[in-house]
């Protein structure tokens, strides 16, 4: 049986101005952020938009969706064409970096396209392909529209990423259309409870579960003996602590959270203070489960209200405007039949084809790099 989750929409804006009248965009989202909000308060926005410098986008999720339009009309002016490639890269990182954060969300990415958006280079499909494999399972669905394009190769290598994602591709030749196409998407997206644990948290497929516990921290020791924050008890046995929040508790007491709160991995599991990920080894959670430590104590802790903590991290005033590196360049810059051309060993690449270009993340610092890589260019640590 389906259900729904509240919902955070990312909007990556690849209209050009100069081709595509702003005005009917500006009602027709105001219109689509109304209908959210009506559904759930606890909905939130923001959009990616290109200039000069590249791509750019609200420093956070927020729930006050006219700072998405403010931002929107003050840059007009200064829109330039979109990098829909790159501007895909920038939504998931950021997406990633969110879901790091917080529990019990549906990311959206709805991307609007028009004829002054370029076409992905091929070389960097292989790239974004594995890198939406990877986090489809937050869950994570993607919904492009384009306006008044006649491209069915372009729109074939959109839906591949789209599919991906539970997505799909919206023609429109008519500007005044896109209100009707967003109250459709403005709808919560259905999640199938099969492919749930508990009806809580999506089962990550083997292959996808180091990427996962990348983006999780180990809990950091703690020298204050002080009551367990899960058993309540005041022991002299060591505790260890959330490295978000720095909430305290016993390394066992922490594993038997873990069952209750993991993310469709063991022993990657969210703080119920902070809602931050934290990671125990599986060998410890495995050693946990036949002891009987494990059952003499019940847990019964709750996590924050999710409504209060949105609300705890919206920012004082409209959030800033952040400057997102161009980690995909334009395909202007790399010809359709391009390859990664070998460069200097200094700068630790190796030559790959198409084909074999993916998306990992750092073991030391967790930047997003592809495994062109022989040192991570964030840490400069070997990957060999």
């Amino acid at each position: 049986m389906p259900k729904t989750r509240s919902e955070d929409t990312l909007i990556l804006n690849g209209l050009t101005p100069e081709i595509t009248k702003m005005g009917p965009v500006y009602k027709a989202l105001n219109n689509f952020f109304e209908i959210k909000k009506s559904i759930d308060q606890s909905s939130r926005f923001n959009i990616i938009l290109f200039q000069e410098d590249g791509p750019n986008y609200l420093e956070q999720f927020t729930l006050n969706p006219e700072h998405v339009l403010i931002a929107l009309k003050s840059l007009e002016p200064t829109i330039v064409r979109a990098n829909i490639g790159g501007g895909i890269f920038v939504a998931v990182s950021f997406i990633i970096d969110v879901f790091k954060k917080i529990t019990e969300k549906t990311f959206r990415l709805i991307i609007l396209t028009d004829k002054g958006s370029p076409k992905i280079a091929p070389i960097y499909m292989a790239v974004l392909e594995n890198l939406i494999e990877q986090v489809k399972d937050m869950p994570f669905f993607i919904d492009i529209i384009r306006f008044n394009i006649d491209d069915p190769d372009e729109d074939r290598k959109l839906m591949r990423l789209a599919q991906k994602c539970n997505g799909g591709i919206h023609e429109i030749n008519k500007i005044d259309l896109l209100s009707d196409i967003l109250e459709f998407l403005a709808l919560k997206r259905e999640i199938d409870e099969r492919n749930l644990i508990e009806g809580k948290n999506y089962r990550i497929p083997q292959g996808n579960q180091l990427f996962y516990e990348n983006l999780a921290e180990g809990p950091i020791e703690s020298n204050i003996v002080d009551k367990c924050s899960i058993c309540f008890l005041k022991t002299d046995k060591s505790v260890v602590a959330c490295p978000n929040c720095k909430t305290e508790a016993h390394k066992i007491c922490w594993a038997k959270w873990a069952k209750k709160s993991n993310i469709g991995i063991p022993n990657v599991f969210r703080c119920f203070q902070c809602f931050g990920l934290i990671k125990l080894e599986r060998e410890f959670l495995k050693l946990v489960e036949y002891t009987e430590v494990l059952s003499s104590k019940d847990v019964n802790v709750e996590f924050l209200d999710v409504q209060e903590y949105l609300k705890s991290l919206e920012k004082k005033g409209k959030p800033e405007i952040v400057r997102a590196d161009e980690m995909l360049g334009l395909p202007s810059e790399v010809s359709e039949n391009a390859q990664i051309e070998e460069e200097n060993i200094d700068n630790g690449k190796v030559e790959l084809s198409e084909n074999e270009v993916k998306f990992i993340l750092c073991p030391y610092c967790f930047k997003m790099i592809t495994n062109q890589y022989k040192r991570c260019p964030n840490c400069h640590r070997s990957l060999i």
